[in-house]
């Protein structure tokens, strides 16, 4: 309609409407290309935003996990001390021959953890990182995610010596019991539970002499301990960092 009607004024040679046709297809176009980019910005926004909330929802993940695994680990560590003590010095305390037994074994337990950075991850492969528009958010959050293997495997996924030593040295009963009453755990978490002693008659005395005399186990026992200190104040800081990435992931959206 618009192209008739300015045929029509080139032909009746009415200069004044052309030029205003003119205008009015160049405004149009403008107005279009102005609306098409303001939505296309608003559509990325709102994927931008998205993003951002499944970042802060894996965040929440890792917080989460490494909270109970702090948790976790140092009651390992706790157990682990006691057993050290026992080795170095023959100092039960108040404890029972059993209680000790329960501390040798419980100091062998792993949680390993592994960080969740399924959303980084689909935002790296797919090119849009750029969607982050803040440089220095791209940068915390490449900083945290880009090493997350090489410290999960440094600290968090440990699979100590003793671990493997202990077991083989206590017997198959006292394991089952252990498992069946000294432990919770679902696959997913898992936690130390107040150990009651067996039924069954076991000379608890002769094992600890077993345990301690064997140089292997305070060699182990104390390399995992340490180790596992470690990891714990290291999750210690990371939650705290995580925290502070979490802010200002929620400033951004």
């Amino acid at each position: 309609m618009l192209l008739r009607r300015i045929t029509e004024h080139v032909k009746a040679q009415n200069w004044t409407a052309v030029a205003l046709d003119f205008v009015i297809v160049v405004v149009g176009v403008f107005i279009g290309i102005q609306v098409s980019n303001w939505n296309d910005s608003r559509a990325e926004s709102a994927l931008a935003d998205s993003y951002l909330t499944r970042l802060q929802e894996d965040i929440s993940t890792d917080v989460s996990a490494i909270n109970k695994r702090v948790t976790f680990w140092q009651e390992v560590i706790d157990h682990g001390a006691n057993a050290i003590k026992f080795i170095e010095s023959g100092d039960k305390g108040q404890k029972s021959d059993w209680d000790v037994i329960i501390d040798f074994y419980q100091a062998s337990q792993i949680w390993k953890y592994e960080p969740s950075d399924p959303t980084y991850g689909e935002l790296k492969s797919a090119g849009q990182l750029g969607l982050i528009k803040d440089g220095a958010l791209r940068a915390d959050l490449a900083g945290y995610y880009e090493n997350l293997d090489r410290r999960a495997a440094d600290l968090y996924s440990l699979n100590p010596e003793y671990r493997r030593l202990i077991r083989a040295k206590t017997p198959y009963t006292i394991q089952t019991h252990i498992w069946e009453n000294c432990h919770a755990g679902d696959g997913v978490d898992q936690e130390l539970l107040d150990c009651p002693v067996p039924d069954a008659e076991l000379d608890f005395e002769s094992l600890l002499e077993g345990f301690a005399e064997d140089p292997r186990v305070i060699e182990s026992l104390r390399f995992w301990i340490v180790n596992l200190s470690i990891a714990t104040d290291q999750g210690i800081i990371e939650i705290e960092r995580l925290k502070t990435l979490a802010e200002k992931v929620q400033q951004k959206k």
